[in-house]
């Protein structure tokens, strides 16, 4: 069914799988609401559940034919929200709690609001409230910080939240210990939220809150809101949470028109906080639904192999039916031998990789390597096997902390190198790893005895020596090339260091990787994942600055700033969102977990599905301290959740996976598993058990 060509003054629900085209349905109903219609750009709000969705709709609004005037909004709900918030201020926060409401309020990044709650996770872990959950200090933070968020989203107070976190905690041995973390982890919350409101500062769930409380039930608030817009494209609404749906439905009968736009069987953020059943009401709100069928991405077999996919799941035992066209590649290619080792298994994928762009002349940029989860080593191992072949690989993993990105851990080394003042030298072993990647060339034999000689391990302060200072023959070994190389690096440290005020974090991060890292000779040079890393820990700096510039009275003093912010960085904090991470390079493979790449929301013709034999492809992270499914309205209160309750979720989140991924390849998926995993483990996961279902269904006729 086509999108009709008058669609002013209607409330539509448009639904099918991805590739159908309905984001190219939206931006031809966008233009006609432009063109057409005549709307004022303004009057029009563009609505999506993260800013890398954006893509589609910014280009379109840049072309040339469309006629001048306002701006078309293109936003998802957490900027909608805070710009509310900050714009209605006068009028919620007399009553929102704050101890002084004419304070002016500091919206805190993901970022600083871990630097905020840090000290408090700190004081906690001292006392061993949390010595029985085995994990890591920063991922005590960043849960204790996602049960806040996913409690605003869902509307429910901090308190009910962590009473249905309680319900969850399995029986057995570590009950007692794990409900005692849990209490701890409420108390923190609790403790963030008096410090927030004692001193005006606004994280995530905060914001969430102060908008679904005050903007929308202050009348003033609440019409001039709904009047800003008359017209709402609403894209990928299954991605989105329970309160951008609630906003969206109390929306729509201010609206002249709506047009909701699903993907059937996704919702892959559902660990954001995301809710795909909150899209059935804004079904039922609009006053017609069109449904597209037909992918315009997957060949006849890929598409027999998605509804093979569903047969597998629904529990039938006969195939699907044959595809209405001729079926002349099979949809899924396996090796032709079983790898024992995970090594194996990569050479193996590197290989059919060169066959595919030296020999078929398929684009780089249009394979995608997918893993549950992408490691340093299978990322190390894949560009080194890759590399044989000369092409190149971009890799994208927004879940890691900053800290554990090499080329994040090289700028920070350098950033203490820079700032003596700051009273902190790196560790010999920190210069070693960021002369290894600062410097093309340098490999970590000789990297090691060029840092031993110019920064031995024990001095106590963080200055470097001369390449010159080297004896004759360390320098040969080394190589004159290499030394020119550091001594420039050196220099330019040096001629920061003696300027008379320290240039803001940020910009240090920006000039050095502008004036000698991104140049020829160095490590950063044509490295595209280094670049984007860069980028994000600039823009990561950029946002902590300005969270404490200003009139705070607890802001740090310059000098503390940019050495809080490496703290905060290497104590392992995670990073934001940030757009450039999400832009890969069109002429690299694309290595990602899967999830990142669903939420790219980019077709390929190549995908290879790596280690399918791990449990992991199944199975959630393990996080003791949240659980994304009964912090939701939709969990039953007090209900408890049990066995039966994660193996029919691990279930539906493997079948809406697999669906996904075979939606988004144009040609073929190639698969590879090795008996042992990286670790050395024998396994024999979920995934393979359906595949090799799948592939027996093909064997059988």
């Amino acid at each position: 069914m086509s999108l009709p060509q008058v669609f002013v003054n209607r409330k539509s629900f448009l639904t099918g799988p991805f590739g159908a085209g309905k984001t190219t349905a939206a931006i031809a109903h966008l233009r006609q609401l432009l063109r057409g219609e005549r709307v004022r750009g303004d009057d029009i709000l563009v609505l999506l559940p993260q800013r890398s969705l954006a893509g589609p709709y910014h280009e379109a609004l840049r072309s040339a034919d469309l006629p001048a005037g306002p701006f078309v909004r293109v936003t998802t709900f957490a900027s909608l929200a805070q710009q509310a918030v900050e714009l209605y201020w006068p009028l919620l926060a007399p009553v929102a709690g704050f101890a002084d409401p004419t304070r002016e309020p500091t919206f805190l990044t993901l970022e600083t609001s871990q630097y905020y709650m840090g000290p408090l996770v700190d004081a906690a872990v001292e006392e061993g409230a949390f010595d029985a959950v085995r994990v890591e200090r920063p991922r005590i933070v960043s849960q204790v910080l996602d049960n806040l968020n996913k409690a605003a989203l869902h509307g429910l107070s901090i308190d009910e939240a962590y009473e249905r976190l309680e319900l969850a905690v399995p029986p057995g041995e570590q009950r007692t210990a794990r409900l005692n973390a849990l209490r701890a982890a409420r108390r923190i919350s609790h403790q963030f939220r008096r410090r927030c409101l004692q001193e005006t500062l606004l994280d995530f769930s905060l914001q969430v809150q102060l908008f679904n409380e005050h903007v929308l039930t202050n009348p003033w608030s609440r019409t001039h809101l709904f009047r800003t817009h008359r017209h709402l494209i609403y894209d990928n609404a299954e991605e989105d949470t329970f309160s951008a749906h609630r906003l969206v439905s109390e929306w729509l009968p201010q609206l002249d028109s709506a047009l909701i736009i699903v993907d059937s069987d996704a919702g892959y953020r559902t660990f954001l906080g995301a809710d795909p059943a909150g899209v059935e009401t804004l079904r039922r709100l609009c006053e017609e639904e069109i449904v597209f069928e037909r992918s315009h991405v997957m060949r006849p077999a890929l598409v027999h192999l998605a509804e093979r996919i569903e047969a597998v799941f629904d529990g039938r035992r006969r195939s699907a039916a044959p595809p209405s066209e001729p079926v002349q590649t099979p949809a899924l290619v396996i090796p032709d031998q079983l790898f024992r080792f995970y090594p194996q298994m990569i050479a193996w994928a590197a290989e059919q990789i060169g066959r595919l762009v030296h020999e078929e002349d398929v684009p780089p940029g249009e394979i995608a390597v997918l893993a549950p989860f992408v490691s340093d080593a299978l990322r190390f191992s894949l560009q080194m096997a890759l590399e044989r072949y000369n092409i190149p690989l971009a890799t994208h993993r927004p879940s890691r902390a900053l800290q554990d990105e090499p080329a994040a851990r090289a700028l920070l080394t350098l950033a203490r190198l820079a700032h003596p003042f700051w009273g902190a030298p790196p560790l010999p072993a920190d210069v070693t790893l960021a002369l290894t990647l600062a410097i093309e060339g340098l490999d970590p034999v000789r990297a090691s005895l060029l840092s031993e000689r110019v920064y031995p391990p024990r001095r106590r302060d963080n200055d470097l020596g001369a390449f010159a200072s080297l004896a004759e023959a360390e320098r040969r070994r080394i190589t004159y090339a290499i030394g020119e190389r550091y001594d420039r690096l050196r220099d330019w440290l040096y001629d920061y260091r003696s300027e008379s005020e320290p240039t803001p974090l940020d910009q240090f991060f920006a000039r050095l990787f502008g004036e000698v890292l991104g140049q020829p000779g160095f490590g950063f040079h044509e490295d595209n994942d280094a670049a984007r890393v860069a980028s994000r820990l600039v823009e990561s700096a950029r946002k902590f600055r300005w969270t404490f510039e200003g009139e705070r009275p607890d802001a740090p003093d310059p000098i503390r700033l940019g050495r809080d912010y490496v703290r905060l960085a290497e104590s392992g904090a995670l990073g934001a969102l940030y757009l450039p991470g999400w832009r890969t390079p069109e002429n690299a493979v694309f290595l990602a977990p899967a999830y990142t790449f669903l939420l790219r929301n980019r077709p390929v013709e190549i995908q290879f599905w790596l280690d399918i034999g791990a449990t992991s492809w199944w199975e959630r992270l393990y996080q003791p301290l949240t659980h994304p499914y009964v912090l939701s309205s939709r969990w039953p209160l007090a209900a408890p959740w049990t066995d039966r309750d994660e193996y029919l979720a691990r279930q539906e989140t493997l079948r809406r996976l697999l669906l996904g991924l075979v939606r988004r390849t144009r040609r073929q998926i190639y698969l590879a598993a090795s008996d042992y995993s990286e670790s050395g483990f024998e396994q024999r996961g979920p995934l393979l058990t359906i595949v090799n279902r799948l592939l027996g269904e093909v064997a059988g006729g």
